[in-house]
C-alpha cells in the first residue's frame, strides 16, 4: 500500500493578508471550521484560504461554489489562523495588514483630484520609475514632489498645491496610523500597499516621516520592496571573486563582519542577503533593527525603541543562545563593546557603520572606545559599498573623460576609456538605467590583525594594504568603468574626494601604473 503523502505546512509570513478578504466569511464560521481567507479580495484570480487541513476537498468545493473562483487551501496552525482572523476582525496587531490597494495600470487622477487620488498618483509614479524615496517639500507659496531615482532627485509634476498639501499629508498620516491632529512634532510610521500589475500582485511597504516646518509639514516616504531585501549574495553586484570570499566569510562560527557606507548605499540589502545566505534552519539568528525594514521568516527580529535601545537588545541577545547576531548599526561605545564581545565568544555578528571606506571602519571603532586589541580580535571583515547608476544599454557609446575627471583621478586615469549614455526614451534622457553596487572587501588577515593590535595608524595600514595588492572601493569603481557598466562621473559622485586623495597618496599600484581591468 503506497504511503500517504503528508500535506505541506505553510508559514503565515509567506502570504499577504487582505483584511477585506478575511471578512468574506463570517467570523463564527471561520472559528468553528478553522478557516481564514487570505486574499485577494477584488480579483478573479485564485483565492488563498488558510485551513487546518489542506486536503479537505469538501471544504474546497464548498468555497469554490460560494465565491465562483478557483480556491487554493494552504495549511496553517491554529495560532496562525487566529492571527489571520485578527487582521480582518480584530485590531490587526498580530497580522500582516494591507492598508491600501493600487492598480499600477490604472491612472489615479481625475479632473479634480482628491487628496487620496494625489497620493495614489505619486505612489504609482514612484513604483513605475523604481524610486527609492518620495519627498514632499513645502516652500513659501510653493510645494514640490521629488522622487529619488538611482540616487538622484527628480522633480515630479503633480496636482499638489500649497492649498491641498495639508490634506495630502493628512491622508498619508491616516495610512501610516499617525496622529492627524499633531502638527508640531516629527512623526514616524509605515503602511503596506498591495500592488496589482497585470496578473501579478505583490506587497510594497512605505516608511513615512513627517517633519513640521515654517511653511507646512515636509514628508519623506522610503519605498521598501520586500523582494529587493532578499536578493541572493550572488545578485548583489559583487565581482565573482568578492562574492565567493564574502560567502566563505559568512560560514565562520564567530567574528564581526561590518558593512559600511552612507545612507542609501544599500547596506541593509547586503545584510539581509547575508542573512538569507546563512538561514538554513540549523542556526538561531537574532536581529536588533531600527527600523525593521523587511520581515524574514524564522528570524527573531527585534525593533529598537525608547524602552529597548540597540545596546539593551544586544546585551539580552547574549543570554538567548544565538548563533548569528545582526546589530542594525553600531552607534555608541556600549553597542560597540557588546558586538566585539559577542564576536569573540562564539557568535557571528553582522552590523553597519557610517564610514567612507573599509579602512575608515577601523578608525571609527577606535573612536567609539574600542582598544586596538578588541578591534584586532573581533573584526573578521569589512565590506564598503556604494550604489552607482548603470549606463543605459540602449544609448551606450564611447565617451571621453573630462579634463577635471582626469585631474582628480591622477595616474589612475592613464589609458582609462569609458562609455556613457547619450540619453534616449528608454532611460528618460538621463543616459542611465538601473543601479549597480561597487564593493570593497577588506579581510582582516593575521598580518593585518597584528598591525591593528600594534596600533598602526590609518596611513600605515593603507600603505601596507596597498603593498599587498588590496583593491579599494575606488579601484573597484574604476574596474566597473572599464567594464562599461558605469561612468567616472558616477564614481566621483559617490566616493568622497578626500578618500580618492588617500588612495592616490598610498600609491597602491605605483605612480603611472594602472588598475587592471
Amino acid at each position: 500500500m503506497p504511503r500517504r503523502r503528508l500535506p505541506r505546512f505553510s508559514e503565515l509570513s509567506e502570504f499577504l493578508i487582505d483584511a477585506q478578504a478575511v471578512r468574506m466569511l463570517p467570523l463564527r464560521f471561520c472559528e468553528a471550521k478553522g478557516v481564514a481567507v487570505l486574499g485577494p479580495y477584488s480579483s478573479k484570480e485564485e483565492l488563498l484560504v488558510g485551513v487546518l487541513r489542506s486536503d479537505d476537498d469538501e471544504l474546497a468545493s464548498m468555497l469554490k461554489r460560494r465565491f465562483s473562483r478557483p480556491i487554493k487551501l494552504v495549511q496553517l496552525t491554529e495560532f496562525e489562523i487566529d492571527r489571520a482572523l485578527d487582521v480582518g476582525y480584530g485590531d490587526g496587531s498580530l497580522g500582516i495588514v494591507v492598508d491600501h490597494h493600487l492598480n499600477i495600470d490604472t491612472p489615479a487622477l481625475s479632473s479634480s483630484p482628491t487628496a487620496s487620488e494625489i497620493v495614489d498618483d505619486f505612489l504609482l509614479h514612484a513604483l513605475q520609475q523604481n524610486a527609492s524615496d518620495i519627498h514632499l517639500e513645502s516652500y513659501p507659496g510653493d510645494v514640490d514632489v521629488r522622487l529619488r531615482i538611482g540616487g538622484v532627485l527628480h522633480q515630479l509634476q503633480t496636482s499638489m498645491t500649497p492649498k491641498n498639501m495639508p490634506e495630502v499629508v493628512s491622508r498619508l498620516k491616516i495610512l501610516a496610523k499617525l496622529d492627524v491632529a499633531e502638527h508640531r512634532r516629527p512623526q514616524d510610521g509605515h503602511f503596506r500597499v498591495s500592488v496589482q500589475h497585470g496578473a501579478r500582485r505583490y506587497p510594497i511597504d512605505f516608511r513615512v516621516n513627517v517633519l513640521p516646518g515654517s511653511f507646512g509639514e515636509d514628508t519623506v516616504l522610503r519605498v521598501l520592496d520586500p523582494d529587493m531585501g532578499l536578493l541572493p549574495v550572488e545578485q548583489l553586484g559583487m565581482s565573482p571573486e568578492v562574492s565567493r570570499e564574502f560567502i566563505r566569510l559568512l560560514q565562520n562560527p564567530e567574528g564581526l563582519i561590518l558593512v559600511t557606507g552612507p545612507t542609501g548605499s544599500g547596506k541593509t540589502s547586503t545584510l539581509y542577503s547575508a542573512l538569507e545566505q546563512i538561514r538554513d534552519g540549523t542556526k538561531k539568528i537574532v536581529t536588533a533593527e531600527d527600523p525593521i525594514e523587511y520581515q524574514v521568516s524564522k528570524i527573531n527580529q527585534k525593533q529598537v525603541s525608547h524602552a529597548m535601545s540597540m545596546a539593551t537588545i544586544t546585551r539580552a541577545f547574549l543570554r538567548h543562545d544565538p548563533d548569528v547576531i545582526l546589530v542594525g548599526e553600531i552607534r555608541d561605545n556600549e553597542t560597540a563593546m557588546l558586538a566585539s564581545r559577542a564576536a569573540t565568544t562564539g557568535h557571528l555578528v553582522l552590523s553597519t557603520l557610517h564610514t567612507a571606506d573599509a579602512m575608515g571602519a577601523i578608525r571609527r571603532l577606535r573612536s567609539l572606545g574600542l582598544r586596538e586589541t578588541e578591534v584586532a580580535d573581533s573584526v573578521l571583515a569589512i565590506v564598503a559599498q556604494r550604489l552607482v547608476r548603470k549606463i543605459c544599454e540602449s544609448c551606450k557609446s564611447e565617451q571621453e573623460l573630462s579634463k577635471e575627471e582626469s585631474e582628480i583621478l591622477g595616474f589612475l586615469a592613464d589609458d582609462l576609456s569609458q562609455q556613457g549614455g547619450q540619453g534616449c526614451e528608454a532611460c528618460h534622457q538621463s543616459g542611465y538605467q538601473g543601479r549597480i553596487g561597487v564593493f570593497e572587501l577588506l579581510v582582516v588577515t593575521q598580518e593585518l590583525q597584528e598591525q591593528i593590535h600594534d596600533g598602526a595608524s590609518p596611513r600605515e595600514l593603507r600603505d601596507n594594504l596597498a603593498k599587498s595588492g588590496h583593491k579599494t572601493l575606488l579601484h573597484h569603481g574604476i574596474e566597473s568603468v572599464r567594464a562599461g557598466l558605469t561612468t567616472v562621473s558616477e564614481i566621483l559622485r559617490v566616493i568622497p574626494y578626500r578618500e580618492i586623495q588617500a588612495v592616490l597618496l598610498s600609491r597602491p599600484y605605483g605612480a603611472g601604473e594602472k588598475v587592471n581591468g
